[in-house]
This record gives structure tokens, C-alpha cells and sequence, in this order.
């Protein structure tokens, strides 16, 4: 995880570059593909291939408005996902399967939708839980807690079926209540082994919490972690 992490931080090192010197959108889809297959190739995995497709789209998005308005910004990823589904929506993906399969749209829908699990709950469940006076570890668990609920997640379809995202949604519930009462640690210890009996991840929830603390940063709102902590 630490060594596929470490290769999306290039390639969005790369994008951006590619942003600054205006290259037309076909570079930049060019750049996020080269990216998947060096992860593949690297690694053996297919890992964060959905971080580097919504990495992307949001930064391609952030870039032509540069604005720190959420309507706005939202507005601009539904337009680079529109363009983007024109010329190279993903196919033949796990993901895409199981949207077939279970009737979702998955992180499609959701940049189309201009990130509604990302700007109408898990961002405003970061805030409300800073504002009852939570610190931000809390506050991101909070976060968590609302998209485990909320979010169509096909990593979990694929892997377990209905029964992982009803899984997923029970335990969101859960969660948000011990957060509430500052006994969730040794329950997401508890999880983590079962989930782990049970093949069972939460891919899309965990590209959405990413994006939406990567823009709490951008804004000011989150203090981003030592360097030290990430490893």
C-alpha cells in the first residue's frame, strides 16, 4: 500500500505539470493510464486505479476553475467527467461489473453527480463534528462513519456482494455512534480483522474519504499528517 501510494504521488506530480504547460485533456488521460499500468506492472495490483482516476478528474477540474467555491468546483468535475466518459470511460474494470451487476453507479455516477457522497456528507460530517467540539481525528472518523452509509461501493460488491455493502452500511452506523462517544478504536481494530476474514474492502469509500480530506487540506480545515506518520 505505502509503495502504490508513493507512485500515485508521482503521477499526480506528472499531471500537474501536464496542467500548467495546457496540454489538452487527451495528455492528461494519457499520463493517468501510463500510471495504472506502471502500477500494475510494479506491483501486481490494480490498487488506487479508482484514487487515480477521481485524483485526476478533481485536480483536472480545481485547475480550470481556480476557485476554493465547492458549487463551482463541483460544476467543473462533472464537466471533465462528462468529457472524460466520451473518449475513455473505464471499461472492462471490476468496478464496471459490479455496477452492471448490483444496478449502481458507483464513482462514476459520483463525478458525474459532481461528488455528492464528497460535498453533501462526508465533508459537512467533518464539519458538524468539529463544530460539537471533536478534534480532527474524530471528525475524519465521523467522516468515515457517513460515507460507509451513503456510498454505492463496488469494490465491496465485487468482493462480497449485497451482503458486504449491507455489511459496510451496518457498521457505518455503528461507528458513527462510538465515535460519538469516543470509544471507536478498539471497534475499527475488531473490523479490521473481520473484513479481512471475509475478503471484504471498501475502495470506494476509501477514495472518497481521501478526496474529501485532500480538500479539507487545500482548504485550511485539516492540518495534513507529518510525513514521519504516513510511513
Amino acid at each position: 500500500m505505502e509503495r502504490s501510494i508513493g507512485l500515485v504521488d508521482g503521477y499526480l506530480r506528472t499531471l500537474g505539470g501536464s496542467l500548467l504547460r495546457d496540454e489538452p485533456l487527451g495528455a492528461q488521460i494519457a499520463i493517468a493510464q501510463r500510471a495504472e499500468q506502471m502500477m500494475l506492472a510494479e506491483l501486481g495490483t490494480n490498487t488506487h486505479k479508482g484514487a487515480i482516476f477521481l485524483g485526476g478528474v478533481v485536480l483536472i477540474a480545481s485547475h480550470r476553475v481556480g476557485s476554493h467555491d465547492e458549487p463551482t468546483l463541483r460544476a467543473a468535475v462533472s464537466s471533465v467527467a462528462r468529457e472524460i466518459a466520451e473518449v475513455a470511460a473505464p471499461r472492462a474494470t471490476n468496478g464496471e461489473a459490479a455496477r452492471r451487476r448490483h444496478g449502481v453507479g458507483g464513482i462514476l455516477r459520483e463525478v458525474e453527480a459532481g461528488l455528492p457522497s464528497v460535498f453533501e456528507v462526508g465533508v459537512p460530517a467533518f464539519r458538524a463534528a468539529v463544530a460539537r467540539g471533536a478534534d480532527e481525528e474524530a471528525a475524519s472518523f465521523s467522516m468515515l462513519s457517513r460515507l460507509m452509509q451513503t456510498v454505492e461501493d463496488t469494490t465491496a460488491l465485487h468482493r462480497c456482494g449485497s451482503a458486504g455493502l449491507a455489511r459496510l452500511r451496518a457498521d457505518g452506523r455503528s461507528l458513527e455512534r462510538l465515535v460519538a462517544a469516543g470509544r471507536h478504536v478498539p471497534f475499527l481494530r475488531e473490523r479490521n480483522a473481520l473484513y479481512r476474514r471475509m475478503n471484504l474492502t471498501m475502495g470506494g469509500v476509501a477514495d472518497l474519504l481521501g478526496a474529501g480530506l485532500g480538500w479539507l487540506v487545500h482548504r485550511g480545515e485539516l492540518r495534513p499528517a507529518p510525513v514521519s506518520s504516513r510511513r
